[in-house]
């Protein structure tokens, strides 16, 4: 079946990626640490703000904690694992998407395998551990609907941040440079680690309606909390498979007008 071909394809990147992490130990210790250091002072600076204003809105210290850390796990499980949809621009300039074109494989699927930081997996076990403190700081009670609902905010949580990333990506198909667009939407992202009630109603609405992150870990931190009416359970799915299809008609589209580079 085509599902078992792909699932060995990834076990055999994933391998090739682990190899590579352990191939050259001081690089990923850097790696590692420059990571967290960039996390951790994105973290210290909501912290500051925070203790400087006595909190942000409503929102006390273990539930800023729970908001930044579930960010944090979903950037960092795309990092580990769907990191290369940054690399697509430079695949397209120096003609390397002639290579997976010639496979029998999905394009899509060789490009993603192609690079595996699994440096980024030590640091999300790093995030995950402030998650359950911050969980258990603000004493929490996790039954079958807060754990159902941290399966689907990993699962969905993640199609919905690459996948965002792929469609911006994937402009550089007819945009020279056009990961500079990418980069922004990236920086944007910081937006969503402080809680979206804090903002302008233009900035949360442009963050759910337009550029979906703050389904991303907002929404679901709200529905843990019981702060919300949304029906967030529901919403994740939908709006994971809407940004999944719009990044698949855009890659299908980029790939269908893709010429190489004539060389």
């Amino acid at each position: 079946m085509r599902w078992k071909y792909y699932a060995k394809l990834w076990l055999c990147y994933m391998r090739i990626g682990l190899l590579c992490m352990t191939q050259y130990p001081a690089d990923t210790l850097i790696w590692l640490i420059s990571m967290i250091v960039r996390e951790a002072c994105g973290f210290i600076g909501i912290l500051a703000v925070a203790s400087v204003t006595g909190g942000l809105g409503t929102w006390g210290f273990y539930e800023i904690c729970l908001l930044f850390s579930m960010c944090a796990v979903i950037e960092a499980i795309g990092q580990a694992f769907f990191d290369n949809v940054w690399s697509i621009d430079k695949m397209i300039r120096r003609g390397e998407m002639d290579v997976f074109l010639i496979r029998p494989a999905s394009p899509f699927v060789q490009m993603l395998g192609q690079v595996m930081h699994f440096q980024a997996v030590l640091s999300m076990v790093v995030y995950v551990g402030i998650l359950a403190w911050s969980i258990h700081g603000i004493g929490l009670s996790m039954g079958v609907r807060e754990i159902v609902l941290l399966v689907e905010y990993v699962i969905f949580g993640t199609v919905i941040n690459s996948g965002i990333y792929t469609i911006f990506n994937c402009l550089n198909f007819w945009i020279v440079q056009g990961d500079d667009i990418a980069v922004l939407v990236q920086t944007c992202r910081e937006f969503v680690k402080y809680p979206l009630q804090v903002f302008p109603a233009a900035i949360q609405g442009f963050f759910t309606y337009i550029l979906p992150l703050g389904f991303v870990a907002y929404y679901p931190v709200l529905g843990l909390l019981g702060r919300t009416d949304m029906p967030v359970m529901i919403l994740l799915p939908c709006v994971a498979a809407l940004v999944a299809g719009i990044a698949s008609v855009i890659w299908r589209l980029g790939l269908k007008g893709y010429n190489s580079t004539g060389t």
